[in-house]
């Protein structure tokens, strides 16, 4: 008989325990139009739409989905202005294990075409969502696109951006937290983790290097790809596992 060899990190239905290659495959066996009925049915009356968890029943599902949740952030266009909290953010978190931070960039065009990506806008976070880092980027060639129905921006957002080398060295200063990049340990020491989606695109378009042991990248991890490990949009992911709707 053949013997089937199953990762911890693969998720498994509640209701049959069946093993499946990824999140979104599961979320196909319990609720897509091919499902499995008996699946189907309980996780319908007893499973959270978010994590894909089947609780004990109704009452135990209402207590879950009150804790299994984020509130929806408030959109913030371009208003939010820039806030630079990195000279005083030493925090030492090793007791908890590894820190992270969150990335996003924001990209505008360059080229004759616009087609060429220009990071243009930083934003990080902290495990607690809390702000450290956010501003924009004097671009490197001139902008072709700002891509405003997307983006929001406009030339005068970009009046007053900071330039790039002092952007790199700010996230190197946060991330590195102390650390030397040359002699970073495999445990990561005090260095903080860097999470977002695409990072490797995110830090080309930023002229940066971090660790790949470093990184962890929803558009890398394999229970939230597509079954023959294409990525997700960043879109879809925010939609299909914390229920929040962004336009971009």
């Amino acid at each position: 008989m053949r013997v089937s060899y199953h990762s911890v990190h693969q998720p498994r239905c509640g209701v049959c325990l069946k093993h499946c290659k990824s999140f979104e495959s599961l979320r196909v066996h319990l609720m897509g139009p091919l499902s499995k009925s008996n699946c189907s049915k309980i996780f319908s009356e007893q499973g959270c739409g978010l994590c894909l968890r089947v609780l004990d029943g109704p009452e135990t599902l209402s207590e879950h989905q009150d804790i299994c949740c984020i509130t929806a952030p408030v959109h913030q266009g371009t208003s939010l202005p820039p806030t630079d909290l990195s000279d005083g953010y030493e925090e030492d978190r090793s007791d908890r294990g590894l820190g992270a931070i969150a990335m996003d960039c924001v990209m505008a065009g360059g080229g004759s075409d616009g087609a060429l990506d220009i990071c243009v806008w930083i934003c990080l976070v902290d495990e607690d969502e809390k702000l450290i880092f956010n501003t924009f980027v004097q671009p490197q060639i001139p902008i072709t696109n700002y891509r405003h129905e997307v983006t929001g921006l406009k030339e005068e957002h970009l009046r007053y951006a900071m330039p790039l080398k002092n952007v790199q060295e700010k996230v190197l200063k946060l991330l590195l937290n102390g650390e030397s990049i040359g002699r970073l340990r495999s445990n990561g020491g005090k260095a903080k983790l860097l999470v977002g989606h695409d990072l490797e695109h995110d830090l080309d378009c930023l002229r940066m290097n971090y660790p790949d042991h470093m990184l962890r990248d929803t558009a890398r991890y394999h229970p939230l790809m597509k079954t023959n490990l294409v990525s997700h949009s960043l879109k879809y992911l925010t939609r299909a596992y914390l229920g929040l709707f962004f336009r971009c």
